[in-house]
């Protein structure tokens, strides 16, 4: 777990020395002279002998940011509708932030990134509430994909942050690559959001029209269970990619939403992988 460097009082590990609740270790006495922390046992195993005291790190805020995909196919609406979880995800991300006391920011891209859903990282009370109404009353998204993604880090502050990249991951190789290399100065967490409707209820006969959200080609399959059978292994192996990728690329696992987001869930993930 990386320690934060900020001063501003907040619930994450940092390496600024004080505070009482995350023990750092033994010091000599001259070095921090508190007569409280003063531990006899430790000052009787030194050679020569001297007074030990215990140090600790304080405790401070982060950033934390959510970057987000606004790529045509965030829009594709099945068993859930994408735009809508984007909203409910962020949302809970802003609220958390705001409660342990730490500024939240987001960063929003297609081809262009978005500066009217724009927020610097912030303190304020309501933010929560501010950016899930930006989110949901996005105007229908064109057909644009998201190659700015790997200039969000120019929004970011310098120093490390939490960041949850957020998108359906329907990218092409490279860019995703350049999205997630271009983010490892700081901690990610890749959330993908995917629809049951995608791949899996689909129905083993008849004819589709289908539709590239990100092109805009139509084209009529008929669907047959060898063809069924194929677009569900394809999302098995992209799902695989997805986490190589992002495990090559120095990230946190990436966590799998579909259809509903469970925020117990997600703070779970979180725990573990800490």
């Amino acid at each position: 777990m990386w320690r934060s460097r900020s001063v501003q009082p907040g619930s994450h590990a940092t390496r600024t020395s004080g505070g009482s609740a995350d023990f750092r270790g033994y010091v000599p006495f001259l070095e921090n002279t508190n007569p409280r922390r003063i531990d006899l046992r430790a000052s009787l195993r030194t050679f020569p002998q001297q007074l030990m005291v215990r140090a600790y790190y304080e405790r401070g805020a982060i950033a934390v940011y959510a970057i987000l995909d606004l790529s045509a196919s965030i829009r594709f609406s099945g068993n859930s509708n994408k735009t809508q979880l984007m909203a409910d995800i962020t949302a809970s991300i802003a609220w958390s932030a705001q409660r342990n006391g730490d500024a939240f920011g987001m960063v929003a891209c297609d081809d262009e990134m978005k500066s009217d859903l724009f927020e610097a990282p912030s303190y304020r009370r309501g933010i929560a509430d501010e950016v899930y109404e930006k989110l949901i009353n996005i105007s229908s998204l064109a057909q644009v994909g998201a190659s700015a993604l790997p200039r969000a880090i120019t929004q970011l502050r310098r120093k490390r942050s939490l960041v949850f990249l957020i998108s359906d991951f329907h990218l092409d190789e490279r860019l995703l690559k350049e999205t997630l290399a271009s983010l490892s100065p700081h901690d990610v967490v890749p959330v993908v959001l995917w629809d049951s409707a995608e791949y899996r209820d689909i129905p083993n006969w008849g004819w589709a029209r289908v539709r590239d959200l990100e092109t805009g080609n139509d084209q009529s399959l008929f669907l047959r269970p060898s063809l069924v059978k194929r677009i569900k292994e394809s999302y098995a192996i992209r799902r695989a990619e997805i986490i190589s990728s992002c495990l090559l690329a120095g990230t946190r696992m990436p966590f799998f939403i579909e259809d509903h987001f469970d925020v117990e869930a997600l703070t779970r993930h979180m725990l573990e992988a800490s």
